[in-house]
């Protein structure tokens, strides 16, 4: 007989789990999470010739239509389940509830899953500092206030998308540190009200070009647990990024998505089980996913910032 009771799904832990926001993660805003129905499999990419020609033509009555031909290269993707386990003794959980604490489960699965969210947001950065994205140095560094000019570095951006068939859903992707440094340059400095008065996000945004700036604050512990920790930031302070962003379907454009396999973890899942030898309640959190830059062409790199 097993001492081992079978896991059993936590709806109420894995809907908190799956409501993210504790310590600002954006990996998911940045790659969006799109449900795949396999493990493994392939997607389609498609070149910036394949859309947006002057194909159709006038048609005569009674006679064919038209038709053109679309050509599509393939990508293939590989969905990997992370993993946590956190264990509760039945003495710790007595012992919260007698402090007053009412849900240490609960306590515990936030915990492992900020840890898993740390391991996303990393693959995250490193998928999009290695994308392929062509590549533009800035004017001049953003911490020299005077010679930098981010307004045009950005605009040159968005209109190098343009000419690729990329309008909407555009995003200035920057690190928090670099947001700042590029608010306070004189050329930001002036276009409120002339006088580095700050006003609202929607002046930068009609500046830029840029329907939405998703700063990228995240840190995480990046020395071994029981050192004194170490809140390395996670998105590079050398580049900045200025891409189309989009969720859903392949359809709806965007240069990335977190693949997310459902039936092996989905985005976040939740389990409890019990290890009676030890007397606890065993907490598991997992994720079925990969991190993918589905098209290349839908960003651009401003480097040297």
């Amino acid at each position: 007989m097993s001492l081992y009771t079978n896991t059993s799904f936590n709806p109420i832990l894995s809907e908190a789990l799956n409501k993210i926001g504790e310590n600002q993660f954006v990996g998911t805003k940045i790659f969006p999470v799109r449900n795949v129905s396999s493990k493994v499999g392939e997607y389609p990419t498609f070149g910036t010739d394949q859309f947006d020609n002057n194909t159709s033509k006038a048609r005569a009555a009674g006679s064919l239509f038209p038709r053109q031909d679309f050509e599509y290269n393939k990508q293939t993707y590989a969905t990997v389940q992370y993993a946590l386990e956190g264990v509760l003794p039945d003495e710790d959980e007595t012992a919260a509830s007698e402090a007053g604490v009412s849900d240490a489960s609960a306590a515990i699965a936030q915990k492992l899953q900020r840890n898993l969210m740390v391991g996303h947001e990393l693959r995250c950065a490193a998928a999009l500092t290695g994308a392929n994205f062509a590549s533009t140095d800035a004017t001049a560094a953003f911490s020299n206030a005077a010679d930098a000019k981010p307004i045009i570095d950005i605009q040159n951006a968005v209109e190098r998308l343009n000419a690729h068939g990329f309008y909407d859903n555009v995003a200035l992707i920057i690190e928090t540190s670099l947001f700042n440094e590029m608010i306070n340059t004189n050329d930001v400095r002036g276009i409120f009200n002339g006088n580095g008065t700050y006003t609202n996000r929607q002046v930068l945004l009609d500046a830029f070009g840029v329907n939405e700036i998703i700063v990228t604050p995240t840190r995480y512990n990046s020395n071994a647990k029981g050192n004194t920790s170490n809140r390395s930031k996670i998105w590079s302070t050398s580049e900045i990024y200025v891409a189309q962003v989009g969720g859903g379907d392949f359809a709806n454009g965007g240069f990335g998505r977190t693949l997310s396999f459902g039936p092996d973890g989905g985005v976040f899942t939740a389990e409890v089980y019990r290890d009676e030898p030890i007397k606890s309640d065993v907490l598991r959190v997992y994720n079925s996913v990969d991190e993918v830059v589905i098209n290349t062409h839908a960003g651009q790199k401003i480097a040297a910032v």
